[in-house]
């Protein structure tokens, strides 16, 4: 009889300190490694829990049109079509902080090179052409007459310089304009909405069936980013208005009986 108390008070023991040690989650951190990247390329997330021995998985992360493979202590993202993304985790009711990846198709759109001023190869032209008139007046200076003629034709060069460089200025002002056209002018195509998407109008006729839950919601938004087709919005703040959007969040009920989507991250649609 005393080995079997003893035997059932070393279990107890055990499994007290079992639950001892795990702890309940505190907060969740992501960190990309780069905001910007290729499409088809990986970029790191770096996934910071309280406490740190936490593990999540693909399932805890939300995003649009882009894929996440989670290792450990980061995460794997990638996506094949060009766009801004927004990726965020969300585990035992904690919600992790939002962060922007933006996907580009060349690499040259990586990083801009801006292209020297050409004035100022046109500023050292003009000095060595000067130059040059300077000297031949010198050596002409030998009558009245001679100088006369060397500063009429110094007066002229003078002129054709000056001419010359607002010429060249002007071409080189409407070569970075043309540039700067040709990069504005790239289409952006908007992903399509998930499948699984709920209709934010539909939502708000039984909005209950979805009080506390975490939603995926489609629709129009408003002029100024804060409704999704009548449902309001709250939260994280949304930059992209009068657009087809999807969203997601948890549908919350207000004070006053009304309903509003927490939003967590957005992504324009087709």
């Amino acid at each position: 009889m005393k080995k079997f108390l003893g035997l059932f008070l070393a279990c107890a023991m055990i499994l007290c300190t079992g639950c001892a040690e795990k702890k309940e989650l505190k907060s969740i951190q992501l960190d990309p490694e780069a905001n910007k990247v290729l499409v088809n390329s990986n970029t790191d997330i770096a996934i910071v829990t309280d406490p740190k021995n936490v593990q999540l998985t693909d399932s805890d992360f939300t995003t649009l049109g882009a894929e996440i493979k989670v290792n450990k202590d980061h995460a794997e993202f990638s996506a094949i079509k060009p766009g801004t993304y927004t990726v965020t985790a969300k585990k035992d009711g904690i919600t992790s902080n939002t962060i922007k990846i933006t996907v580009v198709q060349e690499e040259s759109d990586l990083a801009k090179i801006k292209v020297p001023d050409l004035p100022s190869e046109s500023n050292n032209s003009t000095d060595s052409k000067t130059d040059i008139n300077v000297n031949i007046s010198n050596d002409v200076n030998t009558t009245q007459n001679e100088t006369t003629i060397s500063s009429s034709n110094e007066a002229d060069s003078n002129t054709s310089t000056s001419s010359n460089s607002s010429s060249q200025s002007s071409s080189t002002s409407g070569s970075t304009t043309n540039t700067d056209k040709e990069e504005d002018t790239q289409p952006y195509i908007p992903p399509k909405a998930d499948q699984d998407a709920l209709n934010a109008a539909a939502v708000l006729k039984d909005p209950a069936d979805y009080d506390g839950k975490f939603i995926t919601v489609t629709g129009t938004l408003n002029d100024k980013g804060t409704a999704l087709d009548g449902m309001k919005l709250i939260g994280y703040p949304v930059g992209i208005q009068s657009v087809r959007a999807q969203l997601t969040g948890t549908l919350e009920k207000q004070k006053d009986g009304t309903y509003a989507l927490d939003v967590t991250s957005y992504a324009q649609i087709q």
